[in-house]
């Protein structure tokens, strides 16, 4: 016969309440006069930094300003009733891309962490892209081409542009492959932040987890400030751009482009809502604008398929069916690239056009769209053709 042990009686949870702690009443008379003090130390210190940035007195100059861009936060905090009482010619925020431009001249060593400081306070895109030229120059001098490159990228993006030559030339000097990079690119732009973690797609000029990296560029390794997101897909696309330097190159770039505007699901939804007659403004320009990339990237690509499948499922989608019969017809007779893709890809493509005709499965998953592995020459064929 067995015995045991007679269980022992489980501890009951002790539960505490807690008094919610009474809330803090402001107090408009202390607050007014600690905003008139802090308008009061804040205009001394400008008033000195710039007197100093007058005399040349660098360093002082970058002190004094800095110490009052740090108080302004402060005035933030404080009650609209303080806050009122500001002198109606008080400066918000001190402009610390005067003091970045004098430093940057002179050649002096903190002028470096003048522009990332002015960065952070997010100015006109005019000012970061001056800002970006003179890092990268800065960060070039140091050897840190990679990073360089980076900068670069992103003072293209804010309109201040290198020539695709001097960008091939750059990451040849990096000891990255320029075709290599622009495929790489093409690819990150249609790979969704989920499937870049779980492929650990890293960024080839900072070796970090891309989608998972701090987008402030500008931003050295532990530097203080909040981090922000990084949308790889968009930063790829434009590096892409930068790199793309033949007619094929642009016929890739475009594809990749209406891809991006496509999204990871596809054209379904945007053309059953154009055929409906029920988009949006933001929609309709949507849908010109990925017509017009694909059409563009036929122009370029002659004898590539993807373009042709692409757009001849955004008008069977949109109500168009005679045109994306055309389409399909033109893209039967044209390459994928490899036998993989002729194999796996092209029934596919040939299934999603024809869901959009009507004449094929409906819940065909557009979560599987297929995408070109990496770009590829002009076949023989087409070359003889165009002699």
């Amino acid at each position: 016969m067995l015995s045991v042990l007679p269980a022992a009686p489980a501890a009951l949870p002790t539960v505490t309440f807690s008094r919610p702690k009474p809330r803090r009443e402001r107090n408009p008379g202390a607050e007014r006069i600690l905003a008139e003090h802090l308008v009061e130390t804040i205009g001394r210190h400008r008033l000195a930094g710039r007197a100093a940035l007058l005399a040349g007195d660098l360093d002082t100059a970058f002190d004094e300003l800095w110490t009052a861009r740090q108080l302004e936060p402060d005035l933030d905090r404080l009650g609209a009733t303080a806050r009122a009482g500001l002198p109606a010619d008080f400066e918000l925020e001190t402009d610390l891309a005067p003091l970045a431009r004098a430093l940057a001249s002179r050649q002096h060593p903190r002028a470096a962490d003048a522009w990332r400081r002015v960065l952070e306070d997010r100015p006109a895109r005019s000012v970061q892209a001056e800002a970006a030229e003179w890092l990268a120059r800065e960060t070039l001098s140091t050897g840190d081409r990679r990073r360089a490159l980076r900068i670069l990228h992103a003072a293209s993006a804010l309109g201040h542009g290198t020539a695709s030559a001097a960008f091939h030339a750059a990451y040849r000097q990096a000891g990255i492959d320029p075709p290599g990079a622009f495929s790489l690119y093409l690819a990150a732009s249609r790979v969704d932040p989920g499937s870049a973690r779980a492929l650990d797609l890293r960024d080839p000029l900072s070796g970090l987890a891309w989608s998972d990296q701090d987008g402030r560029w500008w931003a050295r390794e532990g530097q203080s400030g909040s981090a922000e997101a990084s949308d790889h897909q968009a930063e790829a696309l434009g590096r892409a751009r930068d790199l793309a330097k033949s007619s094929r190159d642009q016929g890739w770039l475009l594809l990749a482009e209406g891809d991006h505007l496509a999204g990871p699901l596809g054209v379904r939804a945007l053309g059953r809502n154009v055929r409906a007659g029920c988009t949006e403004a933001a929609e309709e320009d949507t849908f010109v604008r990925i017509r017009l990339a694909y059409e563009g990237a036929i122009d370029r690509l002659p004898d590539v398929a993807w373009p042709w499948y692409r757009l001849a499922e955004l008008l069977a989608w949109a109500g168009f069916a005679e045109r994306a019969e055309e389409h399909l017809a033109q893209a039967e007779r044209r390459s994928l690239g490899g036998r993989e893709a002729e194999r796996s890809a092209r029934p596919v493509l040939r299934a999603l056009v024809k869901a959009g005709l009507g004449s094929g499965p409906d819940g065909l998953p557009t979560a599987a769209r297929p995408f070109p592995a990496e770009p590829f020459g002009q076949q023989l064929g087409w070359r003889l053709r165009f002699r």
